[in-house]
């Protein structure tokens, strides 16, 4: 069946959502909040702060608040995270089973010794968590449209995802044929198929960037931002829309006028497909996004014919379980399994994607006792899972209907995304991060808009969340409360719900006390 693809962006000034759509179910969602912006792909001058000789790393000083660490022998797989490249990128060497045939080998020289106090360039492959700094790479990687520029290494490499052999000797030989000694290329999947012109014109631009950092770095001063990757909507332009996308919907002026500009450099062909969402209601709520994501925050998920898949994610693992549930079977017992089974791998892997979960994943799916059946159910999974762009890999169905998967991780998982855990259950559950929290009561001021001009905002909290949301606020909810003509006032309420505000509205402004 053919899939119809689509985009649908909601942009403010405090978050850039971005919903991918296939045949008008939410499949991924890509989200960047202004005030924690991803430094993935970033490039500092660093300082070199401390060395840990007995784990062949240092502490690299970057200006943030926390330093970062740094493998002084890191492998060079961590330029591929550098790079903020794209999991269906993934060259052979970075299958975990060793399986391909060829592997990117290392650096032609070692790294340069360092010492504490000496200045370093370094890209960051890791978002700091918790009480730990950013991770950090003396090898850098810079994506383009088609190619992977890796500085430094004299190979290269092919996505696994370009399967056919005739197009990966082909690729493999022009960008050879192109590329200057000391330079590395991964070919991307996005090259397949592509002009020789256009491909030799992306290795120009990265090497032009290249040249670029490298000036830059030199007149930056130690702990000081060298060069800066993409935004979020930058790299979802370059990597995700794609010949098959029908439609790209931007519900801000500003925005659509960026991404019609730059899709006008790129595919000017398709700039027709870019357009502006201009109708009252909110571009999440007419797609029916908003509440997918809603749903997508619980772990169980019922299927059309009555059965059930229910997903937890742990530290260790991810599991998902399917249960028959109503699903009522024409024939046998067997057979109703077995269809339930089948009915509910589609939306495994769906909520896979839109949950972002990675890792080991197990499927107990509802057991069957003929073995045709148990080798469709698995072949059935592996057809779906070509539909991920993240790598991932199922193993044989046990007797008992099990299988494992491994799904590579891209990041925190949506759950993590939005929530915070629990304060009063040392970590079992978790509840809406002030941010979501505050995000939540921003899109209904905006929703509102003109309506609210001369109205009183009233938002009650929890006397336990007052100050948090209050410091939250400032810069965002506060200047467009005061945009709009509405004044905010804040009420402490102990019968609010913890991690929870209720807006309440009334015409006509309240003197301030």
């Amino acid at each position: 069946m053919e899939v119809r693809k689509s985009l649908v962006v909601n942009a403010t000034p405090l978050e850039t959502r971005i919903a991918l759509l296939e045949n008008g179910q939410l499949c991924e969602l890509f989200l960047e909040r202004t005030r924690s912006r991803s430094q993935v792909g970033d490039v500092y001058k660093g300082r070199v702060a401390k060395i840990l000789p007995g784990m062949q790393s240092a502490f690299v000083a970057i200006g943030g608040p926390k330093d970062g660490f740094l493998y002084l022998d890191d492998p060079v797989s961590q330029r591929l995270a550098a790079a903020g490249l794209a999991s269906d990128d993934a060259t052979e060497s970075e299958s975990a089973e060793g399986e391909d045939e060829e592997e990117l080998p290392p650096p032609p020289a070692p790294l340069p010794t360092v010492r504490e106090g000496d200045e370093v360039l370094v890209q960051v492959v890791k978002d700091p968590i918790g009480t730990k700094g950013p991770r950090l790479s003396r090898h850098l990687s810079f994506p383009g449209r088609f190619l992977v520029f890796m500085p430094g290494i004299d190979h290269i490499g092919i996505s696994r995802k370009i399967t056919d052999p005739e197009e990966r000797e082909r690729l493999r030989a022009l960008i050879k044929s192109h590329a200057l000694p000391g330079e590395g290329f991964i070919v991307r999947t996005a090259a397949i198929g592509e002009k020789d012109e256009d491909l030799v014109g992306d290795v120009a631009l990265l090497r032009e960037m290249w040249a670029e950092v490298q000036t830059t770095a030199a007149k930056t001063p130690i702990q000081g931002l060298v060069w800066q990757d993409l935004r979020l909507l930058q790299k979802v332009m370059r990597d995700i829309f794609r010949e098959e996308v029908a439609s790209f919907w931007v519900d801000d002026a500003a925005v659509h006028g960026e991404v019609v500009s730059f899709i006008a450099k790129l595919h000017p062909d398709w700039v027709d497909r870019v357009r502006h969402f201009t109708s009252d209601i909110p571009i999440f709520d007419a797609f029916g996004i908003e509440s997918e994501i809603e749903a997508a925050r619980h772990p169980k998920v019922f299927l059309k014919h009555g059965g059930s898949i229910v997903l937890n994610q742990t530290e260790a693992l991810v599991s998902v379980d399917v249960n028959t549930g109503k699903f009522v079977g024409k024939k046998d017992l067997e057979e109703t399994v077995y269809h339930a089974n089948l009915e509910a791998i589609p939306e495994i892997i769906r909520q896979l994607r839109l949950r972002n979960l990675g890792g080991i994943v197990v499927v107990d799916f509802i057991d069957m006792l003929v073995p045709e059946h148990r080798e469709a159910v698995l072949l059935k999974l592996q057809e779906e899972l070509k539909r991920d762009r993240n790598h991932a890999r199922a193993t044989g169905i046990s007797e008992f209907g099990l299988v494992e998967m491994t799904r590579k991780r891209t990041g925190p998982s949506l759950e993590r995304m939005l929530t915070q855990p629990c304060p009063a259950c040392s970590g079992a559950g978790r509840l809406p991060s002030p941010e979501t929290v505050l995000l939540r009561v921003y899109r209904e001021v905006v929703r509102r808009g003109k309506a609210l001009d001369g109205a009183a905002l009233t938002l009650r909290v929890h006397p336990e969340d007052l100050e948090t949301l209050q410091v939250e606020a400032k810069g965002g909810l506060a200047d467009l409360t005061r945009l709009l003509g509405a004044d905010l006032a804040w009420t402490p309420d102990s019968t609010q719900p913890r991690h929870t505000v209720k807006l309440e509205v009334a015409q006509g402004k309240v003197a301030a006390s």
